[in-house]
């Protein structure tokens, strides 16, 4: 029998935890390069394309504002020059609107509201429109605007609005405009029109036409009580009660005669009212002239009182 030679045993390489960790590693880094490297790719793409629309934004902002500028609107000219000036854009555009930032606040023309009541003392809680646009800016610095012509409605609580119209020119800077609003006391009607109050004298007439027309109504009645007694006497009546008669009906003549006056002065005063914004007209009410009837029973007397 043959017998087989005998081979030596095959020895294989005994593997360590750390070779099983290092191949674990390289299997893991294999796998994830292709991801990184489209991450890597994605995000310089998504940089270029924020860089190009960067660009894009500021050539824009570069040519509005040379067109806004020819246009003669400085002040959306200086908007647009802002943007292109800011470090984002490239150096050959913001070198030049910075330059045109200086220019255009150079000829942009401001103006100052200056709100006063009609005593001359500031009033700064007023609301403005420029435009018919309302304006989010106090009154108490420079509103910056274009050339041109513009219309101005200043309100305030307690006093009719005030329209004004005002054209400003290039380079005009801090040009004044004075509005004269009522004071925050004079009472103004839902509508927006100053209210008319009742001068004192309307009262004071009203009050005398009421007392004399009452007078005379009690002469008048007692002057037909005694020609009633005369008539059962006729004819022959005292003298003396014929002239009593005859006084009572003359007290009630006078007394109805001061009582129109006195009521169409009323009516005079009460439809010529002055408006409350007018301060010269308050004065004059408060100092109207006034009447009222004077009335002496005893003594036989009537008469009209007046102050002026």
């Amino acid at each position: 029998m043959r017998s087989c030679p005998r081979h030596a045993p095959i020895s294989w390489p005994s593997r360590t935890d750390a070779d099983v960790e290092s191949r674990v590693v390289r299997t893991a880094v294999a796998s994830f390069a292709p991801a990184a490297s489209l991450a890597v790719a994605l995000l310089a793409s998504a940089l270029g394309a924020r860089e190009a629309r960067a660009d894009s934004t500021c050539i824009s902002a570069y040519e509005q504002t040379q067109t806004l500028r020819k246009d003669g609107k400085p002040l959306a000219s200086k908007a647009q020059a802002a943007i292109c000036s800011r470090e984002s854009c490239p150096a050959l555009l913001t070198k030049d609107c910075t330059k045109w930032l200086s220019e255009l606040e150079a000829v942009i023309p401001t103006v100052v509201i200056d709100a006063r009541t009609p005593a001359g003392a500031p009033r700064t809680d007023v609301r403005v429109k420029i435009d018919g646009a309302p304006l989010a800016e106090k009154i108490d610095k420079p509103i910056a605007l274009e050339p041109g012509s513009h219309a101005f409605v200043v309100e305030a609580d307690g006093a009719p609005a005030v329209e004004r119209t005002l054209v400003l020119k290039e380079g005009e800077k801090n040009k004044k405009l004075t509005v004269t609003v009522a004071a925050p006391s004079e009472s103004v009607q839902p509508n927006g029109t100053a209210s008319r109050p009742v001068p004192l004298g309307v009262w004071i007439f009203g009050g005398a036409s009421v007392v004399a027309l009452a007078t005379s109504a009690v002469f008048a009645i007692d002057g037909l009580g005694k020609k009633s007694d005369l008539d059962a006497c006729k004819p022959r009546c005292a003298a003396s009660d014929v002239d009593a008669m005859s006084s009572s009906f003359t007290l009630a003549d006078v007394a109805l005669g001061a009582g129109v006056m006195a009521g169409a002065a009323a009516v005079y005063l009460f439809l010529t009212r002055p408006s409350a914004d007018s301060h010269e007209a308050i004065a004059r009410a408060r100092a109207t002239p006034f009447a009222a009837p004077l009335l002496r029973g005893g003594g036989g007397t009537v008469g009209l009182t007046a102050q002026f």
